[in-house]
This record gives C-alpha cells, structure tokens and sequence, in this order.
C-alpha cells in the first residue's frame, strides 16, 4: 500500500496521539462520516501518528465499510472490538460499530495503544454514553452541509452543547461546513462572522467527487484541496489541546447570532 499523495504541510499537533476528538452530525447528511475519515487521513499522512476512526453512532454506520480497505493485522488487533477493525488506504486503523460499545471504554482501549481517536458520533451527540468524553475534554467537530435545515440544525446542536456543558464548551469546538455540490447555494459569510470569533475555528470542506461517490473510499483520490481543510480543522484541534490547560483562553462568552 502506497501513501504517495500531494500534501501540502503536516498538522500542527504537538502530541497527536493524545488527541481525542467526536464529530457530531448537525443533522442526517452532513457528511460526519467522511469528515471522521477526513480528519483520520490527513492526520495520518501529516504526523505518521497511529490513527483510529472510530464509527460511534447511534444505530450503526457505514465508516467500516467507507473507510476500511483491508483485514486489520492480528498483532493490532484488539480483542474487545472482535471483528470490528480494518486499515485504511492511508494506514488509519477504522473501528466499527458495535450495539454494545461503550465510547470511554473504546476510547481508553486506542489510546493505551498510542492511537489518536476521531470519534464519528453522528447525530447522538445527546446519548448519556458520550457525555463522559465531553466532560473529560474531547475536542468537538460540527459538520454540517451547507443548507438551510442542517445549518439550522447545527444552530441546535450549538445550543444544546452549551446548554448541557456551559459556554467554555465553545472554544474547543470546530465547525466543518462540507460542501456536497459543486456550488454553494446560501450565503455563508453572515454564519462564519457570528461563530468565528466563538469557536475554535470555522471551516470550508469544498466539494470533492470522490466523497460524492458510494463505496469505499481511496484517500490517493481525494483532492489536495479536500486534505488542506481537514488539515485546517487539524490545526485548530492542535490548539484546543495545547491551550487545554491554559487559564488565558477564550471563554465563549459571546451570543450565537
């Protein structure tokens, strides 16, 4: 397996794999999946780190099936997550669902392996199951398609997040807007002014066909474009974990517009 692909510059994290971090679906569509795959590869490819990306949503994804390529090797294998496991093209180790898992207890078996973990959560960012990651920390990314319903229920999502778990939840959340035509048909300056000064960051995915298409995907065909966002949202997550302990933050003290 090769991981020749045009890449412009690694992500800035000093300890990549003591990141954590759940992407969480503003609404069904919204492109978690790939973004969990998005964030796993160009993490992947830019730190030469151990990746996971883990399918944590409720009801069961399709990660595996998207992201996972080939057997996972036996001396990687982790006896808890039976079957469950794969690599990626670009050598992220992809993580199933499973009914019974538990996010801690998964969480807790990658990182003892050294593993960075992107958690894709879909739309149960409001399961009592994840409520443990939250509070310990986890970096949050909201994706969401540029539309007027999933921005809307991104808004939602927003709210919920700082109502459960206080306004210092918002400086270390990401939003990935992920275009999904070719065309962006709402304006998104107004959104990105409101919530730029409020989170950690605020990113444009642009549209990629390879995303578009079904099966799996093969990150040698994505565009240069694709991997710089993914990277752009690696940075800000970077960030959120170096200034993790550091009384001079931002607080997030401001109104959602």
């Amino acid at each position: 397996m090769t991981n020749v692909v045009a890449f412009r510059r690694s992500p800035k994290i000093d300890q990549p794999e003591h990141l954590s971090a759940i992407v969480v679906a503003g609404s069904r569509g919204a492109a978690a999946t790939t973004t969990c795959f998005g964030l796993a590869t160009a993490l992947r490819l830019g730190t030469d780190a151990q990746v996971a990306a883990i399918d944590g949503t409720f009801g069961g994804g399709n990660l595996l099936d998207r992201a996972g390529v080939e057997p996972i090797d036996s001396a990687r294998a982790i006896r808890q997550l039976g079957s469950r496991m794969a690599v990626s093209s670009a050598g992220a180790v992809v993580v199933g669902h499973g009914e019974s898992s538990d996010s801690v207890l998964v969480d807790s078996l990658l990182a003892d392996r050294n593993l960075a973990r992107i958690h894709d959560v879909g739309t149960a960012v409001r399961s009592r199951r994840l409520a443990p990651l939250i509070e310990a920390g986890a970096a949050i990314v909201v994706a969401t398609a540029p539309r007027a319903e999933p921005l809307a229920r991104m808004r939602s999502a927003l709210e919920w997040l700082i109502g459960t778990y206080g306004r210092d939840v918002l400086p270390r959340t990401v939003v990935s807007i992920s275009h999904q035509l070719p065309q962006c048909v709402v304006d998104l300056a107004p959104i990105r002014d409101a919530l730029s000064p409020l989170v950690a960051a605020f990113v444009e995915v642009p549209f990629d066909a390879t995303l578009a298409r079904p099966g799996t995907v093969d990150h040698r065909r994505l565009s240069v474009a694709s991997i710089d966002a993914w990277t752009d949202v690696l940075d800000a997550l970077g960030r959120i974990e170096a200034g993790r302990h550091d009384t001079d933050r931002r607080t997030g003290a401001g109104e959602l517009a």
